[in-house]
């Protein structure tokens, strides 16, 4: 019988590092509630062009990173987990 608690980490893991690793930039506006700390300039209704280091989106190049870091070490988790579920097969 197949664990359900390995099918699930397996496939959470795998869909949430590639989720993360295809839109960084959208995982970092979501956790920061769609304002970042340092795009607090230009008028009411513009959207920022970002500043130093940063994306079109205003969001630094150093999140986006970050965010694919950790999508990649979620879908090799995710991965680990489904080749351990299905060795024991």
């Amino acid at each position: 019988m197949v664990d359900v608690r390995t099918l699930a980490a397996a496939v959470l893991g795998v869909a949430l590092g590639v989720v993360c690793l295809a839109a960084p930039g959208t995982i970092v506006r979501i956790q920061t509630a769609g304002r970042l700390p340092r795009d607090r300039y230009g008028r009411y209704g513009e959207d920022g062009t970002g500043g130093d280091g940063a994306d079109a989106g205003g969001v630094p190049t150093r999140w986006l990173r970050l965010v694919q870091v950790v999508g990649v070490v979620l879908l090799v988790g995710g991965a680990y987990f489904a080749w351990t579920l299905f060795a024991a097969l």
